[in-house]
C-alpha cells in the first residue's frame, strides 16, 4: 500500500496512517490489500474525532460499492454500541492506537444512533447520486427543472434508440449534409460498425459536445479537421486523383513501356501496365506500378534496379521524379479521404447530439452524463459558482473518494472544485475544525474506461 499524506507524519502502519482523520491522503494499493477497510476506518475515526455525520461526503463509482461501504460502516458502529467496555476499548485502540476512558467509550457507542438519525443519512453515495442531490438543491443556478427526474438505464436506452431513429428519418426524408453523410457512411461501413459508431456518439456525448463548443460548432469543427490534414476544405478525393493523373506525362509512360518490353518478367509486366495506363489513365493504376500491389508501403526499388531503365539514365531520372510526384499525390489523397470521412462522422455526431437532446427534452429527464456535465458547469463555469460553493462549503468538511481509478476527468473537476474551497478564499476557516481529502484506488483495477474513466489521472493527482 502506497500512502501520500499531507502534512507529513512519521512513518508507521500505512493503513493506520492513511486512516488518520487529521491528514489529507492519497492511497494506492493492489486488490485485496484493504483499501476499502482503510476508508471505512477513516470514516469511523472521523466520527470518533467529533466530525458530524452530515459533514462527511464519501463518493464511489457504483451503487453496489456505496451500499457495501455503508453496510460495513454500520456493522462496525453497531458492534461498538453493544460491546462491553473492555472489548470496545481494545477495538478502538487497534483502530487508532489511543486509550479511552468511560466517557469516550460512551461517546463511541452513541455514534451508531447519530449516524442513523442524521437527516438524509450519511453521505456515502455514487458521484451521480451526489450530483443529483446538488442539482436539486440549486436547480435555478444549474439551469435545470426543479423537479427533474433521472433516467434509468432502460429509459436512456429508449432515448438513444429514438435519437438514432430521428437521425435516420432526417437522412431519408430530407436532402443536405446529414442525408449525404448517412448515405456515405452506411455504405462505407458494415452494419455492426455503423451501429457501433452511434454507440460511440452516445458514450462520448460530453467529449463531442466539448469538441464542438471548442471549435465554434459543427462548421468550425469540420474546418479544423481539413486544416489539420493541410488540404483545402471540401477537396474531393476523386477530383484530386484526376488532377494528379492530368499532370502525368503520358509520353514518359510510352517511353518506359518501349524500354521495358525486352526485359525480364517484371519489366515485361510493367511494360504492359504502362501501355494500359496510357490508354486509360488512372491514379490507382499508376500507384500499382510504382508501389506495392495494394499501393501501400515506401517507394518501390524497381525503378532504381531495372537494367533497362539504367541503360537510359534520362528516362530513369524521369521515372524517379514521377514516382516521387505520385507518392506526394497519394499522401494528399489519403489526407483528403480521411478528412472527408471525419467530416461525415462529425455531421452525423452533431445530428445525433441534437436529436438526443430533443428526445430527452420530450422525456423531461436528465441522464447520468447530464448530472456530471451540469454539476461541473454549476461548480466551475457559471457566474453563480462562487455562491454555490460558498453555500456548499458550509456543509462538507471531509471528502473521501473510493475507487478513484474509475473517476472520469469531469468527475475529477467536481472533486477539485469542492476541495479547492477547503484551502482557499472564503473556504478558509479560523476555527480548529479539520478539513481533509482522502483518495483511494488502484489504476490497475480500472474496468470502466468505456464510460470515460482515466486511471492515469489518479497518479497525476498525487
Amino acid at each position: 500500500m502506497t500512502v501520500i499524506a499531507f502534512p507529513v507524519r512519521p512513518t508507521g502502519d500505512p493503513q493506520r496512517r492513511a486512516a488518520d482523520p487529521e491528514l489529507s491522503a492519497f492511497v494506492t494499493a493492489n486488490a485485496g490489500s484493504g483499501k476499502t477497510k482503510t476508508l471505512i476506518d477513516r470514516v469511523a475515526r472521523l466520527l470518533l474525532a467529533g466530525a458530524k455525520p452530515e459533514k462527511v461526503l464519501c463518493v464511489t463509482y457504483t451503487k453496489a460499492a456505496a451500499s457495501e461501504m455503508q453496510r460495513r460502516l454500520f456493522d462496525a458502529l453497531g458492534g461498538w454500541s453493544v460491546q462491553p467496555d473492555a472489548d470496545l476499548a481494545a477495538e478502538l485502540k487497534r483502530l487508532d492506537g489511543g486509550a479511552r476512558d468511560g466517557a469516550a467509550l460512551s461517546q463511541a457507542r452513541s455514534l451508531f444512533a447519530q449516524a442513523l438519525e442524521t437527516p438524509g443519512g450519511l453521505k456515502i453515495q455514487t458521484i451521480h447520486a451526489f450530483c443529483e442531490k446538488l442539482l436539486k438543491r440549486f436547480p435555478l443556478e444549474a439551469g435545470v427543472p426543479p423537479r427533474f427526474r433521472v433516467m434509468d438505464d432502460s429509459a436512456s436506452a429508449a432515448v438513444a434508440a429514438a435519437a438514432r431513429g430521428a437521425v435516420a428519418r432526417h437522412a431519408l426524408e430530407t436532402q443536405g449534409d446529414v442525408a449525404e453523410a448517412y448515405a456515405r457512411m452506411s455504405v462505407a461501413l458494415d452494419f455492426q460498425t455503423f451501429q457501433d459508431m452511434f454507440t460511440g456518439f452516445e458514450t462520448r456525448r460530453g467529449e463531442l459536445k466539448a469538441f464542438f463548443d471548442r471549435h465554434g460548432g459543427l462548421d468550425g469543427a469540420v474546418g479544423w479537421v481539413w486544416r489539420a490534414v493541410d488540404v483545402a476544405r471540401g477537396s474531393d478525393p476523386q477530383a484530386l486523383a484526376d488532377e494528379a493523373m492530368a499532370a502525368a506525362n503520358l509520353e514518359t509512360y510510352r517511353r518506359a513501356a518501349r524500354a521495358l518490353e525486352g526485359g525480364g518478367k517484371r519489366d515485361q509486366n510493367n511494360a504492359g501496365r504502362f501501355t494500359a495506363l496510357v490508354r486509360a489513365p488512372s491514379l490507382a493504376g499508376a500507384l500499382k506500378i510504382f508501389f506495392n500491389e495494394d499501393g501501400e508501403g515506401d517507394a518501390a526499388k524497381w525503378v532504381e534496379t531495372s537494367v533497362r531503365l539504367k541503360a537510359d539514365p534520362t528516362l530513369q531520372h524521369l521515372m524517379l521524379a514521377e514516382q516521387a510526384r505520385l507518392e506526394a499525390a497519394r499522401t494528399r489523397l489519403r489526407a483528403a479521404a480521411i478528412a472527408q470521412e471525419t467530416a461525415y462522422v462529425l455531421v452525423l455526431a452533431a445530428a445525433y447530439l441534437a436529436a438526443y437532446a430533443e428526445e430527452k427534452r420530450y422525456a423531461g429527464a436528465l441522464d447520468f452524463a447530464d448530472l456530471i456535465e451540469k454539476t461541473c458547469h454549476l461548480l466551475r463555469d457559471r457566474p453563480a459558482a462562487a455562491w454555490v460553493l460558498y453555500k456548499l462549503d458550509g456543509g462538507i468538511d471531509h471528502i473521501l473518494v473510493d475507487e478513484a481509478q474509475d473517476t472520469a476527468p469531469d468527475q475529477w473537476k467536481i472533486v477539485d472544485a469542492l476541495t479547492e474551497e477547503f484551502f482557499s478564499g472564503a473556504g478558509v476557516r479560523g476555527d480548529a475544525r479539520v478539513r481533509d481529502l482522502f483518495v483511494v484506488g488502484d489504476e490497475k483495477q480500472s474496468i470502466y474506461s468505456f464510460q470515460g474513466a482515466r486511471p492515469d489521472l489518479l497518479l497525476r493527482k498525487f
